[in-house]
């Protein structure tokens, strides 16, 4: 009698064992052989278990997964799952096979939907991206700026990322471009404006300080985001001026700011600030909620003004207060 194939089921436990295998080298040759399996989504499985086990070996296999996926009909791997996958791997053990990140760089899945086709590839070219600028691609802001006009918002957030983390202070000029165009998603500015401060701050917060003063929210949260001890007081200003829904993302930007006189300027504002504000400050706050000390101050604060209002918004964020 002929031997039971493996069913999907059979093989995807398979995988998931393979995960807790010791020593890990002893998975390699099944992981190698699934990652050659005609099924897209237990290749992205045996990917993932690859990158978990560090098994370096397995790199030309995953390469060559990659580009089997890539000729493979757009319903074999749905969204892109699979290729995520084998990419991911690839930069996690720090792959510098650049010819395989700029084939993902540029490739395109459109896929049927209720509507007009939609490309599901953007995540794709987005993770190609951080892959050529984390492997030192010599050329990688060159490959990586005409992402920033891609058609998908991740792959836009993607490029501005990437170029950020180049470390070139050129490519706050190209994100500067991309602001001034301008962009219909709220993220994209964001990750333009973080890698504007982060590679030439003097030059950029200005700009970014601007578009706060304009009323972009992303601006607040990236000035936060930013860590400059300059950024303080630019947010102090705008919340003198800024309208109820604009004031609480100002105070979250206050809150990433996570230096001593940040918070101290938050908890002299829960202190003595009308109620509405101090309940924001409570919601800024409470991004610090695992720090007991601070935890500490914020009930102390609360109780101290005996107001229902801020001690139900304490309550909600922190946890019951025991004042």
């Amino acid at each position: 009698m002929a031997a039971r194939k493996n069913t999907f089921d059979d093989k995807l436990a398979r995988i998931r064992a393979l995960a807790r295998t010791e020593p890990p080298a002893a998975a390699a040759p099944e992981l190698g052989r699934f990652l050659a399996d005609p099924n897209a989504f237990l290749v992205g499985e045996a990917a993932k278990v690859v990158a978990d086990l560090e098994l370096r070996a397995l790199t030309a296999d995953l390469v060559a997964a990659f580009e089997r996926l890539l000729g493979m009909p757009a319903m074999a791997d749905r969204g892109c799952h699979a290729k995520q996958k084998v990419l991911e791997a690839l930069v996690t053990l720090e792959a510098d096979v650049w010819d395989t990140y700029r084939k993902g760089l540029r490739y395109v899945q459109m896929e049927a939907t209720v509507g007009p086709p939609v490309d599901t590839a953007g995540l794709v070219r987005g993770i190609s991206a951080h892959a050529l600028v984390r492997t030192n691609f010599p050329r990688a802001a060159l490959e990586v700026t005409p992402l920033l006009f891609d058609e998908t918002p991740e792959a836009r957030v993607a490029a501005a990322e990437a170029l950020r983390d180049t470390c070139e202070v050129v490519c706050a000029a190209v994100l500067h471009t991309r602001v001034i165009v301008g962009d219909p998603e709220p993220d994209v500015l964001g990750a333009c404006y973080r890698g504007m401060l982060a590679l030439e701050p003097r030059q950029y917060l200005p700009v970014v300080a601007a578009a706060l003063d304009a009323g972009v929210e992303t601006a607040a949260l990236a000035l936060g985001e930013s860590r400059l001890p300059e950024a303080l007081s630019v947010l102090q200003e705008a919340v003198s001026r800024a309208d109820p829904e604009m004031e609480k993302t100002i105070l979250l930007g206050v809150a990433l700011l996570r230096t001593d006189e940040a918070l101290s300027y938050l908890l002299n504002l829960l202190a003595e600030a009308p109620e509405s504000r101090a309940v924001h400050v409570i919601q800024a706050l409470s991004l610090h909620r695992h720090d007991t000390r601070l935890t500490s101050k914020v009930s102390e604060i609360v109780s101290a003004r005996k107001s229902r209002k801020l001690a139900r918004a304490f309550a909600e964020r922190f946890g019951p207060s025991e004042g």
